[in-house]
């Protein structure tokens, strides 16, 4: 199934779900009167479904979770697309995936998962939008069942037996603490955890090496928020700038990462990039490892160049020099403040801007002026842009994508 059909099934299948189950549950709940303090959990399950990245930046509050007193197994249900980052992660005990390639196998996996944690302690809901995995979670009979609210899930009252607020337009990183300090988690400083996943990921202490300047560029996403990616033009001369600041005669190393998919993409860029910059050495990683070898990989680089992107999140859990561009999504809601941190942030901040976790369709319909005013904010773009809906939308506006 491709994404649209999930979120259509996920938006009235889950809605029907929901108004046939919520008076059973709100019975069910007065006559057991069951103990919901979450303190005395044992084992804990996290709901994620999509977007690798989210763990990452849940990645101190998922650590604090596994490492309190009571708990002793932090579990993830999860689907095969972000199965490799929450391996990359290394702080699950155990995965459960779902598939959805299909209805059938998404229902029958979703039975599965069900048996498996039928009476569990606790299930975490991390998708903040969705309605089937408020139901999943119905289903198993977990004691406790954490997720989170905003205006427009207010149905999940009486489905869970925590629920947060969550203000989309704040950092998200706030909203996952809270949940850990709701089972009595304390979240340290951003260090610690950058430290603790330098040691799980099994690399040294990044240095630089004065005769090569290592170079890593994430310029890819997912199917959510294709809106953020850049075009080849805009990351040729990203690449200028930081090639210019480096020691005449040094050598230069580019690494470009993405996925499989990404792979035809990526090479006309690493053509590009040697053929404007003679001398310097391009490859694309793309495809060549699974995403925890390009971590380690990534490790070892020197800075790392990207868009809003799970492999940034990565980069600052390694401690890496990050140079990032955004524009449909916001960095104060995805970046965990980090003192001293070796970054560069780049947004030029427009009405429409962040767009990607306010509506499914970005209203630009991929023609992301935010992201060209990223890399260069003097460019003689207008700034406040009426996306008009209509008709004869595809006309109007041209889809642009990155090479």
């Amino acid at each position: 199934m491709n994404l649209r059909l999930q979120l259509i099934i996920d938006y009235y299948f889950g809605g029907f779900l929901h108004f046939l189950l919520k008076p059973f549950v709100m019975l069910a709940g007065r006559i057991l009167r069951r103990d919901h303090d979450l303190k005395k959990c044992r084992s804990v399950t996290v709901i994620k479904m999509l977007g690798g990245g989210s763990l990452t930046i849940a990645y101190p509050a998922l650590v604090a979770i596994k490492q309190t007193p009571t708990v002793e197994r932090l579990r993830l249900l999860t689907t095969p697309a972000v199965k490799p980052f929450a391996e990359a992660l290394g702080v699950f005990d155990e995965i459960i995936v779902i598939r959805v390639k299909s209805p059938l196998q998404l229902f029958a996996d979703s039975l599965s998962a069900i048996r498996k944690l039928f009476l569990c302690d606790a299930i975490v809901d991390l998708e903040i939008h969705s309605r089937l995995t408020t139901v999943l979670g119905l289903a198993t009979c977990a004691r406790n069942r954490v997720g989170f609210y905003t205006r427009d899930s207010f149905w999940r009252k009486n489905l869970s037996t925590h629920l947060l607020f969550c203000n989309t337009t704040s950092g998200i990183y706030n909203f996952y603490d809270q949940i850990a300090s709701l089972f009595d988690a304390q979240v340290l400083a951003f260090s610690h955890y950058q430290q603790m996943f330098r040691r799980f990921i099994g690399t040294p202490e990044q240095t630089m090496e004065d005769a090569t300047l290592k170079i890593a560029i994430a310029p890819c996403v997912s199917d959510l928020g294709k809106e953020r990616m850049l075009q080849l033009e805009e990351w040729i001369l990203i690449l200028g700038r930081h090639i210019s600041r480096a020691p005449r005669g040094q050598k230069v190393v580019v690494a470009l990462y993405g996925a499989p998919g990404d792979r035809a993409r990526l090479d006309v860029m690493a053509e590009a990039m040697e053929k404007a910059f003679p001398g310097i050495s391009v490859a694309n990683r793309a495809g060549k490892t699974i995403l925890i070898e390009s971590v380690r990989e990534i490790s070892r680089m020197y800075e790392v160049i990207c868009i809003d992107s799970a492999l940034m999140h990565y980069s600052r859990l390694l401690g890496l020099p990050t140079t990032s561009f955004w524009g449909p999504t916001a960095p104060e809601s995805r970046l965990r403040p980090w003192p001293g941190g070796r970054e560069e942030v780049h947004y030029f901040k427009l009405p429409c801007s962040p767009c990607v976790h306010l509506t499914n369709v970005a209203p630009c319909l991929g023609n992301n002026i935010c992201m060209r005013l990223a890399v260069n904010p003097d460019l003689p773009l207008k700034t406040n842009p009426a996306w008009l809906v209509a008709d004869d939308v595809k006309t109007r506006f041209t889809r642009k994508s990155a090479p």
